[in-house]
């Protein structure tokens, strides 16, 4: 079976990334290729969160998302209260029926995976693979 070597990692604005070479001929340059490859990614990443955030034009979904990235965007499964209780500290005067509602519509538009019931209902951040 030929070597295979797999990195993955969260950007800062939440997507997951896969990365992983495989063969009998990997080098220790081509792996250097694709760490500097994803740290680039990630310095991208940071720099366009950043403006966004400087921006202040955020609209409040986009404020609750990034609240969500960046408390739940490793994959951890959170409560409408955990999401509440976090991102009422960085958005004042914010309802938790407010959330509630953007959580709702991040689930229709497929950013967030639902599973369970009322009272146990629990969200994730869907993640993105880039399998190379």
């Amino acid at each position: 079976m030929a070597p295979r070597i797999k990195v993955e990692d969260t950007l800062p604005s939440g997507e997951r990334v896969s990365i992983s070479i495989e063969g009998a001929d990997i080098s220790e340059e081509k792996v250097a290729y694709l760490l500097r490859t994803l740290r680039e990614m990630r310095m991208a990443s940071a720099l366009e969160v950043e403006k966004e955030e400087a921006s202040g034009d955020a609209t409040l979904k986009e404020r609750i998302w990034r609240v969500i990235v960046e408390n739940f965007g490793d994959g951890t499964w959170f409560s409408l209260r955990d999401l509440y209780n976090v991102a009422v500290k960085r958005i004042p005067g914010l309802k938790i029926t407010t959330v509630s509602t953007y959580v709702s519509r991040l689930v229709s538009e497929g950013m967030l995976i639902k599973k369970g019931a009322k009272p146990n209902t629990r969200y994730r951040v869907r993640s993105v693979l880039a399998e190379l």
